[in-house]
């Protein structure tokens, strides 16, 4: 049973780069999601490198969302709906074959905190990552039975609107769990997660691992160096 001693009732968590560590063991960061990318590029006879990946695909899907994928597409006189429906499906075996061969594991610590805060919280997850992605993590890695709810993103180009900072799926936890917003807070590794969290009128913790900027436009109620200094706060 839920205890009320504490101030929060909901402790939401962001997924890769919180308690993933989607990055991987390599020295390329995330090289599994480069793969699965040329992959889906050597379906149209091309081969990008990936500072070409980067310059002309992620930094426009991460900054104007389904407005940059369509200028990739131009540029590269691709079917948007056919490249992208491609693209989610290969990055999306490629993510589940990374966490089954052991590239993608928890990060050091979550395992252990996430059961301690089952304990005394009801537990949610949203993730910018695809759901079917957030589903496999949860169960391979045997956390499904700590958490009440959990959200990853749509595979329609249209959902990347509701990604990080907007905070259509932290307001989509607060309605389902029936909790208020001064007892949520949410944990996150990233920026855009912190204001989110801002948007979404609730309390944030932000994972500060020395190489991210949290600018004075976020500022989050709560700053650690990992996911285990969570005990000292929650």
């Amino acid at each position: 049973m839920l205890s009320y001693e504490y101030k929060y009732k909901v402790v939401i968590f962001d997924m890769d780069g919180t308690f993933l560590n989607s990055r991987g063991d390599g020295e390329i960061p995330h090289v599994w999601a480069y793969e699965a990318f040329k992959t889906t590029m050597s379906n149209y006879g091309l081969n990008l490198t990936i500072e070409e990946i980067d310059k002309y695909f992620l930094a426009p899907l991460h900054s104007e969302g389904a407005r940059g994928v369509k200028r990739f597409c131009a540029r590269f006189d691709l079917d948007c709906e056919e490249f992208w429906s491609r693209r989610e499906q290969d990055v999306i075996e490629a993510k589940i074959e990374a966490m089954r061969s052991g590239e993608i594991k928890l990060c050091k610590g979550s395992e252990e905190i996430i059961k301690y805060l089952g304990k005394k919280f009801y537990l949610a997850v949203v993730s910018d990552s695809q759901q079917a992605c957030v589903d496999y993590a949860l169960e391979h890695f045997n956390l499904k039975p700590y958490f009440r709810i959990w959200y990853g993103r749509r595979s329609e180009l249209e959902s990347l609107a509701n990604r990080k900072p907007n905070p259509f799926y932290i307001n989509k936890v607060l309605s389902e769990l029936s909790t208020s917003r001064e007892e949520a807070i949410l944990v996150d590794d990233s920026a855009v997660g912190v204001l989110a969290a801002r948007r979404a009128g609730i309390d944030s913790v932000f994972i500060y691992s020395g190489e991210k900027e949290v600018g004075n436009n976020y500022k989050p109620t709560f700053l650690v160096r990992n996911i285990g200094e969570l005990r000292r706060i929650l």
